[in-house]
């Protein structure tokens, strides 16, 4: 989780850098680059799961390296602009050998754009620019035309030019190979796996949030993990209806009702989302479009007496609105008369 933009080595998650501040700052969740935010902090899960002979291959002791700047390099020649969806990963084999990982997350579905010949141009030009090959790995979430290539191929006068990669589509990764173990990235696979299946379906979309939510409240992980996983899980399945919303915020709540204060402070960011775009919704400047921080940041600032005050004319009662809005309670009782 980072405010400072994708440059240099910046710490989108924090657990496979030197400092993890997820607890000194629970606010903060950079969902514009929701998934350079879990592959940074749970990096080795998620090479398990895309590559495991790779996987099996690292040396786990040594820390990854995000080359951040070295990439938006490669970008900037190749596109004239700042990239946000590719990793470029340095890790040691157990052999003592170094090793590059290219990994290129879509996100755009059948509107993006052409991914081998994206990844044969990226993986040329880090060649270049390293001296040593990347592996790549092209990590789809969602629909790709169905006859899409998975490896770069062209030919002239008897000529063949041939690039490949590892090609991890989410939607067919196994359950159990998502729910095994004590896995983090796995729960948020899963969910962005049922976020396809579901597509526009906002019953099916609640029940796979309610499940996948009872999964996490199982798990024995760190606060900062759980809170991490909790909101890139109802970030992908996030319910238009307000409905099944409201439904879905009464179940999430119950779950972390028994929760430690510590562990209360980290979830309070997804209920105060909630809460916050149905104060914006009714009068409140628009800026949910851009994820739930910046309506998060919109609603601490300039609208948290109208946050309270919806949360008061649904019934919830005073000690969890001055929990969920840090309000003192002497306001937040104003505000019933």
């Amino acid at each position: 989780m980072t405010d400072a933009g994708i440059s240099g080595s910046a710490n989108y998650g924090g657990k496979n850098t030197a400092e993890d501040d997820s607890s000194r700052h629970p606010e903060r969740f950079d969902y514009d680059n929701l998934w350079k935010t879990v592959l940074h902090r749970y990096f080795w899960d998620a090479l398990k799961i895309f590559l495991p002979d790779l996987y099996d291959a690292s040396d786990k002791n040594r820390a990854p390296e995000f080359l951040e700047q070295e990439l938006q390099k490669v970008t900037f020649n190749l596109e004239g602009g700042v990239n946000r969806t590719d990793l470029l990963i340095g890790i040691k084999l157990k052999n003592g050998n170094p090793s590059l990982i290219l990994c290129h997350i879509e996100v755009q579905g059948e509107g993006g754009g052409d991914i081998p010949t994206r990844m044969k141009r990226y993986g040329e030009a880090i060649h270049l620019l390293r001296g040593q090959e990347p592996v790549g790995i092209a990590v789809i979430t969602d629909k790709r035309p169905k006859d899409e290539k998975t490896f770069y191929c062209s030919e002239q006068f008897g000529v063949r030019a041939i690039y490949e990669y590892v090609n991890v589509v989410i939607a067919d990764l196994e359950d159990t190979l998502l729910l095994s173990g004590d896995n983090q990235i796995g729960l948020v696979l899963y969910a962005a796996k049922y976020k396809q299946v579901s597509g526009d379906d906002e019953r099916e979309k609640f029940r796979y949030l309610r499940d996948i939510s009872n999964m996490w409240a199982e798990r024995r992980w760190e606060a900062a993990d759980k809170r991490i996983v909790l909101l890139a899980v109802e970030y992908l399945l996030s319910l238009k209806s307000e409905d099944y919303a409201e439904q879905a915020l009464d179940y999430l709540e119950s779950l972390v009702k028994y929760s430690s204060e510590e562990e209360r402070v980290m979830y309070t960011s997804i209920f105060e989302r909630v809460y916050t775009k149905r104060g914006m919704e009714r009068g409140m400047e628009q800026g949910m479009e851009r994820g739930m921080e910046q309506g998060m940041k919109k609603g601490r600032v300039e609208g948290r007496a109208e946050v309270a005050r919806n949360m008061l004319n649904d019934g919830l009662p005073v000690e969890k609105v001055v929990q969920y809005t840090k309000l003192p309670r002497e306001e937040v009782e104003g505000l019933l008369n």
